[in-house]
């Protein structure tokens, strides 16, 4: 699978922390950025794109980082590339949905 995900669940707000597969565990730092993709927060369960899609679309926010999954939420218009932030070449960002 390409995605590794886990939904939060908090009144009703939804957080989906997604990443790509490959770097679960793994600490990426520049600068004063750093960000550690754990297992306990972006991990549990495996998707495709399909589902990933169908996954964003129901969460009132998003926390992802990975090349693919921001390739992704670009080329479905989530959000574009000025939204992104990149630390140590890995393309991070965050979606908030106001209701």
């Amino acid at each position: 699978m390409k995605f590794s995900y886990k939904l939060y669940h908090n009144g009703n707000d939804v957080l989906l922390a997604i990443s790509d597969s490959d770097i679960v565990g793994k600490t990426f730092e520049e600068g004063d950025f750093f960000i550690t993709v754990t297992e306990d927060f972006y991990g549990g369960k495996d998707c495709d794109d399909e589902k990933a899609v169908d996954l964003i679309k129901s969460s009132t926010i998003v926390n992802a980082i990975g090349n693919k999954i921001v390739n992704l939420l670009v080329k479905e218009k989530f959000i574009d590339n000025a939204s992104v932030l990149v630390i140590s070449g890995v393309p991070h960002v965050q979606i908030v949905t106001m209701n």
